[in-house]
């Protein structure tokens, strides 16, 4: 009898699957803290990519023109007010932030989203930067334990490197997962030599690293499943994850639009990105990381021409132009990108695909609809412009002919002579 309920415990499990807590029909908010110089880096990849909303958290006062005060507003701003509002968020990306300007209860409940309720996070530039007064703090705080970087030994050693030439290796290691060895062969990703300004990082005990930077260093770190090519000293780690409790944590040695995460070099480096924030989160890896590539293209491109259109709109609405029937057609083609969107989210990257191909063609012929409205509602201006250039234009001339050619207004002088009083 107990076998019986057992194994309709266990049909009903197989039907009813347990919910992961996951809207999958909605975009994944990811909490990015940084200066304000690269938020909009990072945050740019995130706003064009469909299943990622980021939330904006200025966090660093040096190099830019914010004072402490300026940053802590902000904090209080944007930073959610309390532990549950931390948890409506998927992903933590932590990008050279000065993180004595949160308080201990904000760094508390940065760790234990982690810990304990299984977020993603990942964090820039080691130990967030080159200056003493940024990096060590970051040792000491208890954020930097729940990341695979050992921070305390990167600031007890050298830690900065200025002007090395360095490339970038993939660890094609079979016992690590294949986040990025899909990208391995790609044009830009990997074996580049540049110049590079860069801070070490080294991996705690059950670190994975997923990529190197090699160079001129005098130590190398592989990780715990070293690449076969692995020499050291001079291979160092670039990227690297593990498992912090409940969640998955990354470091990257340094930050994003630098090195190898910048994309006019690598145009991967975004895809790379969310890769990371895939992995974390525990969505699958997709197969064709082309094909995702492009389809990412491709959504950028419909946001860029949507808000083209709109900005145009709210431009010729002043000119009393009838946008209604515009809008109304933008409102049904951005219901068929809803629907990319939303195959995009499960994964569905060839639906999402010939989904958002086809938005692009309306949307495409709704942009030519549109100039030809703002030529309509213009056309009275252009006339009045032309009749006043056009009449300036023979006013000018009817007054050139008729003074310099026919000399309508010229009077002849007469000639003066002396004459003899007699």
């Amino acid at each position: 009898m107990v076998f019986r309920y057992l194994c309709v415990l266990v049909a009903l499990l197989l039907m009813f699957p347990l919910s992961t807590g996951r809207d999958e029909t909605k975009r994944a908010k990811v909490l990015l803290l940084g200066p304000t110089d690269q938020l909009p880096v990072t945050g740019s990849w995130l706003e064009s990519d469909p299943l990622t909303s980021p939330t904006y958290v200025p966090s660093n006062t040096h190099l830019t023109t914010l004072q402490g005060v300026q940053i802590q507003k902000y904090i209080r701003l944007y930073f959610p007010r309390n532990y549950d509002r931390l948890l409506e968020f998927e992903y933590i990306m932590i990008t050279g932030v000065e993180i004595y300007q949160y308080t201990q209860t904000q760094q508390q409940m940065l760790h234990d989203a982690v810990l304990e309720e299984g977020l993603g996070s990942v964090q820039s530039r080691s130990v967030q930067s080159m200056a003493d007064f940024i990096a060590h703090p970051w040792a000491e705080s208890i954020v930097s334990d729940m990341f695979p970087n050992d921070a305390d030994r990167v600031v007890s050693d050298r830690y900065s490197w200025e002007n090395l030439f360095v490339r970038y290796v993939i660890n094609t290691n079979p016992n690590v997962p294949p986040i990025f060895t899909p990208y391995k062969d790609l044009e830009g990703v990997g074996g580049t030599l540049t110049e590079a300004t860069t801070v070490i990082a080294i991996p705690k005990e059950g670190a994975v690293v997923t990529s190197y930077v090699v160079g001129g260093f005098p130590q190398g770190f592989p990780g715990i499943y070293p690449d076969p090519g692995f020499r050291s000293p001079g291979w160092m780690p670039q990227t690297m994850f593990w498992r912090y409790g409940n969640g998955t944590t990354w470091t990257h040695h340094d930050v994003p639009g630098a090195g190898a995460w910048d994309a006019a070099r690598n145009p991967y480096a975004p895809d790379m990105i969310l890769a990371e924030f895939l992995f974390a989160t525990g969505r699958e890896m997709p197969n064709d990381v082309v094909l995702v590539h492009r389809l990412r293209g491709k959504f950028a491109n419909f946001l860029s021409q949507k808000n083209f259109i709109y900005s145009l709109l709210d431009f010729i609405d002043k000119f009393g132009a009838n946008s209604g029937p515009v809008i109304s057609k933008m409102k049904d083609i951005s219901g068929v990108a809803d629907r990319g969107r939303s195959a995009y989210v499960r994964q569905d990257y060839s639906e999402s695909m010939s989904i958002i191909e086809g938005a692009i063609v309306d949307l495409e012929a709704l942009r030519s609809e549109t100039m030809n409205l703002k030529d309509r509602a213009l056309f009275w201006i252009y006339l009045i412009e032309w009749m006043v250039v056009s009449g300036a234009f023979l006013l000018s001339g009817y007054a050139i002919w008729s003074l310099m050619v026919r000399r309508k207004l010229y009077q002849e002088i007469g000639v003066t002579r002396l004459t003899t009083v007699e």
